[in-house]
C-alpha cells in the first residue's frame, strides 16, 4: 500500500478492499499463517502512513509475526518488535528479511520479550526515539483459526498463540478477559517510556461475543489507557467489510459466521463484526509541550470515558 498523503484523517479506514490473502501474499515467509490474529496488512500501512514519517521508529510490543514490522520497513520507516512467543519471534525476524530482500528501505529488529515488563528488553538507547506504539491485543476464539475437511468432523488448526508446545503464563492470550486487561494496561504504561515527544500509542482492537454476549476488548483498552495516565486523542475505525457498488460485502472466518448463525437460531438477531476500534493515545508527559496534545479530537482524560 502507497503512502498515504498528509491531509485531515478519515475517521473510518476501509482497509478490506483487497482480500486478507491479497494483502498477504508474497510478502511473508511460509508459516506465518499459523498466527491466529495477525493484523491486516493494509490496515497496519494505513496506520503508519498516518502517523510516521519516513525514518521514524515504530514498535509493536506484541509483534506476532511481524505485520507492523513489515509494512513499516516497506514505507522506510524503521521498526523494532517484541514477542514472548519464540516461534512467532523467528517467524517475524524472517519476515523482516524476506521484506528486506525485496528491497524495503527500513530496519528492523525482533527482541524476545515480555511487553507487560516494558521496557525492560529494549536497548537503552532505543528508549525515548520511539514515534509509534502500533499493536493489537489477542482476539478472542471465534475470531480466527481455519478448518480442514477431508473425512469426518471439521478439523480446527491455527488457532493457538502457542509455539513452544507449552503455554507461556505471560502471554496475554491465555490470561482471561480481566487478566487481559490488566497486562494491556502494563503494556501500555511500559511503551511510555520508549516514546520520543510528540510520539503516540495506536492499538487496534475488536469485539467479540462470548456465549451470546458482546465482549468489548475495545472499552478494556480505552480503560486500560486512561488507567495507565495516558490521554485518548482520537478514536477511529477500520472495516475489513469490502466496498462493493455502494454495498459492504462481509469479510469474516468460518468461526464467526457459525456464531452469527447460532445466535441468529437461538433468536438474538446479531451481526457479523466487520471493524476494529483505533485508540490513539499519547502521554501528557510526552506531549510537544505541556500545552500541546496531538492533534485530533480534543483529548480524553481519565474519568473521560466518552468514545468517537
Amino acid at each position: 500500500m502507497a503512502e498515504m498523503a498528509p491531509g485531515p484523517r478519515l475517521s473510518v479506514l476501509f482497509v478490506g478492499q483487497r482480500s486478507l490473502a491479497a494483502q498477504r501474499r508474497g510478502r511473508f515467509v511460509a508459516g506465518s499463517g499459523a498466527h491466529p490474529a495477525r493484523m491486516a496488512p493494509d490496515l497496519a500501512a494505513a496506520l503508519i502512513g498516518d502517523y510516521t514519517h519516513p525514518g521514524d521508529l515504530v514498535f509493536d510490543p506484541l509483534a506476532g509475526i511481524g505485520t507492523t514490522l513489515v509494512e513499516a520497513v516497506h514505507l522506510g520507516r524503521d521498526a523494532l518488535g517484541m514477542d514472548i512467543e519464540p516461534g512467532w519471534v523467528s517467524l517475524a525476524r524472517a519476515n523482516v528479511a524476506l521484506a528486506r530482500s525485496q528491497g524495503a528501505t527500513g530496519t528492523a529488529k525482533v527482541i524476545k520479550g515480555d511487553a507487560t515488563r516494558l521496557p525492560t528488553r529494549v536497548p537503552t538507547a532505543l528508549r525515548g526515539t520511539v514515534s509509534l506504539v502500533l499493536t493489537s491485543p489477542p482476539y478472542g476464539p471465534t475470531m480466527h483459526g481455519r478448518i480442514e475437511h477431508r473425512h469426518g468432523p471439521l478439523t480446527r488448526f491455527h488457532n493457538t498463540y502457542t509455539t513452544g508446545g507449552t503455554r507461556t503464563g505471560a502471554n496475554l492470550a491465555h490470561a482471561g478477559r480481566r487478566g487481559l486487561a490488566d497486562g494491556i494496561g502494563a503494556v501500555l504504561a511500559g511503551c511510555v517510556p520508549l516514546l520520543k515527544p510528540g510520539g503516540l500509542i495506536v492499538v487496534a482492537s475488536r469485539p467479540w461475543r462470548r456465549d451470546g454476549h458482546l465482549v468489548d476488548i475495545p472499552g478494556q483498552v480505552i480503560t486500560a489507557g486512561l488507567e495507565a495516565g495516558l490521554l485518548l486523542v482520537d478514536c477511529r475505525r477500520a472495516v475489513h467489510a469490502a466496498l462493493r457498488d455502494g454495498h459492504l460485502s462481509a469479510r469474516h472466518t468460518f468461526f464467526q459466521l457459525v456464531a452469527a448463525r447460532k445466535a441468529r437460531l437461538a433468536g438474538r438477531p446479531v451481526s457479523l463484526i466487520q471493524h476494529d476500534d483505533i485508540a490513539v493515545f499519547q502521554s501528557p508527559l510526552k506531549c510537544r509541550s505541556s500545552r500541546e496534545p496531538h492533534r485530533g479530537v480534543p483529548a480524553h482524560r481519565p474519568g473521560d470515558r466518552r468514545q468517537a
